[in-house]
């Protein structure tokens, strides 16, 4: 109950100073948010929103833009910390050591690389040129090195956005507290996470985080919805902290992580309607001095793939696997290699039900900010994973993202992040994969490329008896669906140009359907892209709405378009109607 009590607190507080002046209520604010702050680390929104009313109530106050700024960065849309972090560098540019570096992370999570680039370079040059300097705010650097390098990989990576929406979860599954680590099984009608939350915990205490301990909870899904998630239950939960890593194809055999010795792997099996008491895996995989907290199996059971910070990777956390032999024992571990590990952290490895698609999070890869979600595929006939690819955004962020599961079609994933839509701290979302796997857009083509396809469609349609003048002059035209300012919603005179598209895609089984979303240069990066990516879903959901199947469309954003265009052409959605299985083929 602590959390609205003090959110009764906030709300009866702010009207009582309202007639003070602005920069006397300013330090009330900022002493109410500090002692927030301090002592109820789960009200960090509040404590946040003060310091924010605090710095814009006396915008030279730089205790209040540094807080305000720095708690921006700790929870979601980090860009706004910019703002606040600006001012201080107006102000007085030698408030931390550190400034210009956090500066460009703002920017930098805001997807505005050119400038995080600029405020990272000028924070190098400053540390380069003050190497004795040994302040608590001195950033080092090979964290800035890491930080240029992530900002160079995003204007490739963004560039290329993957073909999947994110979903928050909803209330039924998170709450203001962390939720992390989903798991499911084949089904995907069982998922089993892990939550920090105070409803519902075995334990009434908080750790000395002030966060409350860890448990497992569960959650069924009944239709298309999952059921309201519940506390799992002993033995599984304790009064200290337990964790899920992962759970079987079958959904009976739940992977959980203890911090026993340097921490373990432990499993528990659901037999007669319950869960067995956990134990221990083998000492095969776990060891006394090394930390073991991440696990996936394969479907058979006969090889595990989990994480260690032992000897005989490549560096920092690796991913091993670990195979029985003959007599059904475990056996030696050996490192999944340097294809997929790096000196940095490699963590949550998922095998997908194929068997042989490895989904992962690194922060070594070519990443644009924390962990990514990776994917790699073993070839069996060579013995080799493939180089891991970067699932792109709108999965991946300049945040963390991690805890990633695919479902057996391949068309629904779930992972934990911090991002909009989420209720606070790390949240679970689903992603939803758009078209077909084999289909590449032709926004993705150089113009050379673009133009010879043009000529094979053309070569192609014209060889046919199928399609009728009409259909042909369709299919020979981008179709351009335009938006208001700051909307995604589809304007009544395009929807007749859309109707004649889905009539001739319903005729016609060769057809797919390009949809590239685009904003206008008047935002942020960020919210471009999100804007673009929302025009996109838009349109792609009129198409199903209408009786068109997912997998025949592609739909991803661009964020802002760089054309020498009004903003009002700027705003919109390139619509083409192309021959499947064309585009992304050598020709």
């Amino acid at each position: 109950m602590r959390f609205f009590t003090i959110l009764l607190f906030y709300s009866i507080s702010v009207p009582l100073f309202s007639q003070e002046d602005s920069v006397q209520q300013a330090q009330l604010y900022l002493q109410q948010a500090n002692q927030i702050y301090s002592q109820q680390k789960e009200a960090i929104e509040i404590a946040k929103e003060l310091y924010v009313q605090a710095a814009n109530l006396d915008p030279a106050n730089l205790e209040a833009n540094w807080m305000a700024g720095s708690l921006y960065l700790e929870t979601i849309n980090k860009d706004e910390a910019v703002k606040y972090l600006l001012r201080i560098e107006a102000l007085k540019p030698s408030y931390r050591f550190d400034l210009p570096y956090f500066i460009g992370r703002a920017y930098h999570y805001g997807l505005d690389f050119d400038k995080a680039l600029e405020y990272y370079e000028r924070y190098k040059r400053k540390l380069l040129g003050n190497r004795n300097y040994r302040g608590k705010d001195r950033v080092p650097l090979e964290k800035v090195n890491r930080s240029i390098l992530e900002c160079s990989n995003a204007k490739d990576i963004i560039g290329k956005p993957a073909q999947y929406s994110v979903i928050p979860l909803g209330e039924n599954i998170n709450s203001i507290w962390p939720d992390y680590a989903p798991v499911i099984n084949k089904d995907e009608t069982v998922m089993i996470f892990t939550s920090r939350r105070q409803e519902d915990n075995t334990t009434a205490n908080v750790d000395k985080d002030n966060f409350y301990f860890e448990d497992v909870f569960i959650s069924r899904k009944s239709g298309d919805s999952w059921g309201a998630a519940k506390n799992i239950g002993p033995p599984i939960n304790t009064e200290y902290h337990d964790a899920n890593i992962a759970l079987s194809a079958d959904g009976n055999r739940l992977y959980l992580y203890k911090d026993e010795q340097m921490g373990d792997i432990y499993y528990s099996d659901y037999e007669n309607g319950q869960w067995s008491e956990p134990k221990f895996l083998t000492d095969k995989i776990n060891s006394s001095i090394y930390s073991e907290n991440a696990v996936s199996e394969t479907s058979s059971s006969d090889v595990i793939l989990y994480t260690s910070n032992r000897p005989g990777g490549e560096g920092g956390i690796d991913i091993y696997y670990c195979i029985k032999d003959e007599k059904g024992n475990w056996y030696k571990s050996k490192s999944l290699g340097a294809v997929i590990n790096t000196k940095y952290d490699e963590d949550s490895p998922f095998l997908a039900h194929d068997g042989k698609t490895l989904y992962f999070s690194s922060s070594g890869h070519k990443g644009y900010g924390g962990y990514d979600i990776f994917r790699s595929v073993y070839d069996s006939a060579s013995g080799e994973w493939s180089a891991p690819e970067n699932l792109g955004y709108p999965i991946n962020t300049p945040d963390d993202e991690i805890f990633f599961q695919m479902t057996a079609d391949g068309r629904r994933g779930y992972f934990a992040s911090v991002r909009e839509g989420g209720i606070g701290f790390t949240d679970i979302f689903m992603i939803k994969y758009h078209g077909d796997k084999d289909h590449t857009p032709a926004v993705f083509l150089t113009k050379e490329q673009e133009q010879l396809f043009k000529t094979l469609e053309a070569e192609q349609l014209a060889q046919s008896n199928k399609f009728e003048e009409h259909e042909l002059k369709l299919m020979d035209h981008t179709h351009k669906i335009f938006f208001n300012t700051d909307q995604s919603a589809i304007k009544d005179e395009h929807q007749a140009e859309l109707d004649s598209i889905i009539r001739l895609v319903k005729k016609h089984d060769v057809l797919n359907i390009d949809i590239a979303g685009f904003a206008s240069s008047d935002g942020n990066p960020r919210y471009n892209l999100e804007l673009s990516h929302k025009r996109a879903l838009i349109v792609l959901n009129y198409l199903v709405g209408k009786g068109i199947r997912e997998e025949r469309i592609v739909a991803r954003g661009y964020g802002a378009i760089d054309e020498d265009t009004t903003p009002d052409q700027q705003r919109r959605a390139d619509v083409r109607v192309v021959m499947k299985g064309t585009h992304g083929k050598s020709p």
